[in-house]
């Protein structure tokens, strides 16, 4: 009996890959990338194969990778057979002659469908669940501009570069505190999401949040002096599409180069996000924190800018000490960025950029740790100084 062909899919939350340029050769599947922002690239892939029970195949695509080739020479794809746990292929290979990377396992698959991503997937639904779940925590509550379903208000929306349409979608800000305990507390602001593909920040981020409400003598702690607002995906249409950069509704526009009001007028979920930044705070903003994460550079690095003294601030001298491992990189205030938006329009006494990277072989339970740590960090900061 003839096998049956292998069919490839990314028509679902966070997909990504152009199929109808994709190809099966044998046991070779040509990949065709796509990356709606850098076009003729790739960077984010995230997509589905059925009918490979026992077939040891190797995807191949070219070396067109977005920001730079020579990147592909420490990258390691992830595959699940489970849709939840994943693993790193056996073999990655960069062949810069042959302007391609091939991809694979030694042994033959032992189901009938395969899920292959970039790095680990972070769809919309599993934060519209995650937001659901600790919205039955105590410690969590609106924000000055969120409901009581946490919405700061629905995404536009739109058709994406492939002509699929995208629904609006929930965008969260929430509140993390001890409500007995009464004004004054300092006020930290979490967000992540912005750049669709950066899914990395956003595990670290809801290990994060997962500790900020759990019963851990420190976490309490902090909740009791701090009012902590987070805002986990500003960009969700972009999320759900499988982007890397852009919003939806304007592909060519990289979504943190708009964080300003002039700018953020005709990009409404950015709007609804510095929007809520600009009112809900009530205050001063001691710590402001965005997550994202990058291509390896074989660290996880924490941006921030050491002319105004971060490098030597008790927060990051805290994570340091919890996460030796992780780099510090210079910034300034010379592109319209979250960070620059919390420093100059926010007034926030703290503010960075926090990448985690695509680290070959790095585990789930490492960038959890992180988010971990980033609490601990916190509460080491605001209590002990």
């Amino acid at each position: 009996m003839p096998e049956k062909p292998i069919v490839l899919d990314a028509d679902f939350d966070s997909g990504s890959l152009d199929v109808a340029n994709s190809r099966v050769d044998g046991d070779t599947v040509h990949l065709a990338g796509r990356d709606n922002y850098n076009t003729g690239n790739w960077k984010w892939l995230h997509f589905t194969a059925d009918n490979v029970r026992g077939r040891t195949l190797t995807f191949q695509i070219g070396n067109h990778f977005d920001t730079d080739p020579k990147r592909l020479d420490r990258l390691q794809v992830v595959y699940s057979l489970d849709g939840e746990r994943w693993h790193y292929f056996e073999h990655n290979e960069h062949d810069p002659q042959a302007k391609t990377f091939r991809f694979g396992n030694h042994t033959p698959f032992t189901t009938n469908r395969v899920a292959i991503a970039y790095g680990f997937p972070y769809p919309l639904s599993r934060l519209i669940d995650h937001t659901e779940r600790i919205r039955q925590s105590p410690w969590v509550s609106p924000t000055a501009s969120s409901n009581d379903q946490l919405l700061l208000g629905q995404s536009p929306g739109g058709t994406d570069d492939l002509g699929r349409t995208i629904k609006p979608n929930p965008i969260y800000g929430y509140r993390i505190t001890d409500p007995a305990e009464q004004d004054p507390k300092k006020t930290i602001v979490l967000m992540s999401g912005v750049h669709p593909n950066e899914t990395l920040a956003n595990h670290t981020l809801e290990a994060l949040v997962d500790w900020l409400v759990s019963d851990a003598t420190h976490a309490a702690a902090l909740r009791k002096i701090a009012n902590i607002l987070v805002y986990p995906m500003a960009n969700p249409d972009g999320r759900f599409a499988g982007y890397n950069r852009s919003t939806v509704q304007h592909v060519d526009r990289d979504a943190n180069r708009f964080w300003r009001e002039d700018l953020w007028r005709d990009m409404p979920d950015v709007a609804t996000v510095g929007n809520a930044l600009l009112k809900d705070p009530g205050g001063p903003i001691d710590v402001f924190i965005d997550l994202h994460c990058w291509t390896d550079t074989q660290h996880h690095v924490g941006i921030l800018c050491k002319e105004e003294g971060y490098w030597d601030h008790p927060f990051w001298r805290a994570m340091i000490a919890l996460e030796p491992g992780i780099a510090s990189w210079d910034s300034g205030w010379d592109n319209p960025s979250t960070e620059t938006f919390a420093f100059l329009q926010l007034k926030a006494r703290f503010c960075m950029t926090f990448e985690l990277m695509y680290l070959p072989g790095e585990k789930l339970v490492n960038l959890q740790r992180i988010g971990r740590h980033l609490g601990e960090a916190l509460y080491r900061a605001l209590t002990c100084g």
